[in-house]
């Protein structure tokens, strides 16, 4: 075996530690295992622009399983589909 560092983000971090210990193997098995599988598999590794979106819009994703609106909050499509269109007049 060759020895490799890789630097990860905390949340992955996080993530392999729990994932390595639900499956009862190492951290470094875990990896390999995932590296095997995108090897074999010749899927493509998306560019970091591409990444940076799916951070961002699962983010956005956990944010509106928080978010609590007021009672009496409610939305009408098509009232908001007019009020953009007046803003866009002027």
């Amino acid at each position: 075996m060759v020895r490799k560092q890789l630097y990860i983000e905390e949340q992955q971090e996080r993530a392999l530690k729990s994932k390595a210990k639900a499956l009862g193997v190492s951290e470094a098995e875990l990896v390999r295992q995932a590296l095997n599988g995108v090897l074999k598999e010749e899927i493509q590794i998306r560019p970091a622009e591409t990444s940076l979106l799916e951070s961002l819009l699962h983010q956005a994703d956990e944010i509106a399983k928080t978010y609590q609106f007021a009672k009496n909050e409610r939305f009408d499509r098509q009232a908001l589909y007019e009020e953009d269109d007046r803003q866009n007049r002027f």
